[in-house]
């Protein structure tokens, strides 16, 4: 039964590994600290779009209470991509948080408002870095 048990050690040790890499792949919008916050009473539009290069990808949640995932629950998310992407929202308030893929695992972002023209709801630029240039960009208005 030792032998057994000294054998099958690598292949359960192999198999918690495994496991573990591949919960680490998948996005968790919701864990990320910084999550921009935009509302309206209105139905709104989206626009998003990167400058650079690499996988990234946006989400729109909201808070309602005892919802799983720490209480969000991702409304949308789609890849971001160097062209100009919109949707539309309903009305109410969201959170919105971008993460790229760095090396196969999804790393939050940082959010920051931009200056904004008249009519956006809000103007959101993500970096990799506190204070980095705009590497992804979202503009929300009323529709």
């Amino acid at each position: 039964m030792r032998r057994f048990r000294i054998l099958m050690a690598p292949v359960f040790a192999g198999a918690i590994l495994a496991c573990t890499a591949a919960f680490a792949s998948e996005p968790r919008p919701w864990l990320c600290r910084d999550k921009p916050v935009f509302s309206d009473s209105r139905p709104m539009q989206y626009e998003v779009s990167q400058k650079g290069g690499g996988a990234w990808q946006i989400f729109f949640m909201q808070f309602e209470l005892n919802a799983a995932h720490d209480g969000f629950s991702i409304k949308d998310s789609r890849m971001v991509t160097r062209s100009p992407q919109s949707g539309a929202l309903p009305a109410g308030q969201y959170y919105a948080v971008v993460l790229r893929n760095k090396g196969g695992v999804w790393v939050c972002t940082y959010g920051e408002e931009s200056s904004r023209s008249p009519g956006v709801i809000s103007h959101l630029c993500y970096g990799a870095e506190s204070g980095e240039d705009c590497q992804v960009t979202l503009s929300v208005k009323p529709q």
